[in-house]
């Protein structure tokens, strides 16, 4: 049974969540193509941005693909951001050094496609996810293992709360303080804790945000065979790092709001990781 958070029609989760549990607390993408070689010697690293959806459509997916499209043309690599499936093919992958799932929700997949990314990736490619490529795929076991198991549970409503850097030395978070203090932001709670499987990079002090009540209550939350859940994790990372065969898998679980990627330091964690996956897949591609 999937716990992909297809949105009912005509039910909002977020003013049900207001609304009914808490009393009020506070369109597709094109293609888009941005100049780049083939795959070369002397070429610059390219990254291929999917975004596709087919339960649950993020408002952030236009400002997130400009993001880190402005971060390639200031940082030296090329940027193809997509929603066509097709392109998941041998042949379309060779052109990439590191693909991108950034708010993907449900499956944005076929076998064939899947198939093809799993050769790229255990073949020395580079994958990062972004926020809800954890509520992505369910039906594909590479999927879940390109995710150290780290499977979107459910989510309490936006509010702040405090991350915590754990990898003082890794690209995409060492730049930020020992405890950031987000503003606002939709934290999720996973089926597991990825330590011991990964490398955990990010985590959330679970004292300084409300888990519950969470999507598991509503109507239109995910269909867990045991009902209800609480958000409680205990350890509970947000961002990790895993080798996936000759590949390298990265993932932030923030990325939900508009306003994350106008902050300085989201855009730094997620530029950071998307430089590592690309110069894994720079060295390590067959």
């Amino acid at each position: 049974m999937t716990r992909s958070r297809t949105q009912a029609p005509g039910l909002d989760r977020r003013r049900l969540l207001a609304g009914g549990l808490v009393g009020g607390a506070a369109g597709a993408v094109g293609p888009l193509l941005l100049p780049g070689a083939a795959r070369a010697a002397g070429a610059r690293p390219r990254l291929l941005v999917f975004t596709r959806t087919t339960g649950f459509r993020h408002s952030s997916i236009p400002v997130a693909i400009a993001t880190i499209s402005r971060l390639g043309d200031a940082h030296g690599f090329d940027v193809v951001a997509t929603e066509d499936p097709e392109r998941f093919s041998t042949t379309g992958l060779a052109r990439h050094d590191a693909v991108a799932f950034v708010n993907t929700t449900g499956d944005v997949l076929d076998a064939r496609q899947r198939r093809a990314l799993e050769a790229f990736v255990t073949g020395g490619g580079g994958w990062a996810g972004v926020h809800s490529a954890a509520d992505s795929e369910y039906t594909s076991a590479f999927h879940t293992r390109l995710l150290a198991g780290g499977r979107f549970l459910c989510h309490p409503l936006e509010q702040p709360g405090v991350v915590v850097r754990e990898a003082a030395s890794h690209r995409s978070t060492s730049h930020l303080p020992a405890r950031w203090l987000i503003p606002v932001e939709e934290f999720y709670s996973f089926t597991s804790s990825v330590r011991g499987r990964s490398r955990v990079l990010l985590s959330i002090d679970e004292s300084t945000y409300l888990q519950d009540p969470n999507t598991s209550d509503l109507p239109s939350g995910p269909a867990l065979p045991e009902g209800r859940v609480s958000g409680v994790m205990g350890d509970h990372p947000m961002s990790w790092q895993h080798r996936v065969g000759r590949g390298l898998s990265w993932y932030t679980a923030l990325g939900h709001e508009v306003t994350m990627y106008l902050d300085p330091l989201f855009r730094r964690h997620l530029l950071g990781g998307l430089r590592t996956v690309l110069a894994h897949g720079r060295v390590h591609r067959r």
